[in-house]
């Protein structure tokens, strides 16, 4: 709820579908996507297609891709959510991975940042996970 007392409305328009996620996860997004204005209409009619655990080449996203659907992941939901907008679909950010592993070699791959904060840090730190990277301690002078 935004402070005005009214219902927020972010996701006014968005006609989705969630596939992969848990019962549990599934309904905790589903609630939050319907709570601010979204419809759940199911895969054959939806404009937003949110997976959890499918691969970018899986067939069901190639399908929906190939549908003219948006597909992304639940960090595209939370993240408008707490913006109270959509944002960009086409970010890095919220596609499925094209490994679930990450890319190969990355996990050995260690990061500090320094001066990065708020959004920024945040998307950076997304990143490195989703490549499969780790962070070491930040640096202190």
């Amino acid at each position: 709820m935004l402070d005005s007392g009214f219902p927020s409305q972010t996701f006014s328009g968005v006609r989705f579908a969630l596939v992969g996620f848990s019962s549990i996860d599934g309904n905790k997004l589903r609630s939050k996507l319907l709570g601010c204005g979204g419809i759940d209409v199911g895969q054959s009619t939806c404009t937003h297609l949110i997976v959890d655990k499918l691969v970018y080449d899986d067939p069901i996203c190639v399908d929906a891709r190939s549908s003219g659907k948006v597909v992304v992941t639940r960090s595209w939901v939370d993240h408008s959510f707490d913006v109270g907008m959509l944002i960009d679909e086409k970010s890095v950010l919220y596609r499925p991975l094209r490994d679930l592993n990450g890319i190969p070699g990355a996990k050995s791959l260690v990061v500090c940042l320094t001066g990065y904060q708020h959004q920024d840090r945040e998307d950076i730190m997304m990143m490195v996970d989703l490549m499969g990277g780790q962070f070491s301690k930040p640096l202190v002078a």
